[in-house]
């Protein structure tokens, strides 16, 4: 079972599920998801859930110092604050035995949601999808289309 990313950023289907937090931006090259995540056996437990450590402001502010993403995003991630894209955080709640999908209220369209099941890993039939203060962008910069 491999937990890699192929070339366009998707996790394989035989990977092990993953929590972690993610970003819809706009970039020059149309739409794209950003995550940061890591494998459910490697996540920190926060209560009765299971959570990827690093938050949102530490992984852009990481970003901004290194190469790891396309020119078009690092281009976004210079130039925009991290909570002025629509951004959420994927948990696994151990008592339920589920996923929690926490997103922004701009993500919630059928197709944003499975893009973001895929690129975790996580069962659309195990994943509860939810709203939560702390995922409320600012007036998106560009076309999230």
């Amino acid at each position: 079972m491999t937990d890699k990313d192929d070339k366009f950023g998707r996790i394989s289907k035989t990977a092990e599920p993953r929590v972690g937090i993610f970003w819809m931006i706009a970039t020059s090259e149309g739409a794209q998801l950003l995550t940061a995540s890591c494998a459910l056996s490697e996540a920190e437990p926060y209560g009765d859930c299971l959570t990827f450590g690093p938050g949102h402001y530490q992984i852009w502010q990481g970003w901004r110092r290194s190469r790891e993403l396309s020119a078009s995003a690092r281009n976004v991630v210079c130039d925009y604050e991290y909570e002025e894209w629509p951004r959420g955080r994927v948990v696994f709640d151990k008592l339920q035995a589920r996923f929690i999908l926490y997103a922004d209220r701009k993500l919630l369209r059928p197709e944003t949601i499975a893009s973001i099941e895929g690129r975790f890993a996580i069962p659309a039939d195990r994943t509860d999808v939810k709203t939560d203060s702390h995922y409320q962008s600012a007036e998106t910069p560009g076309p999230l289309a």
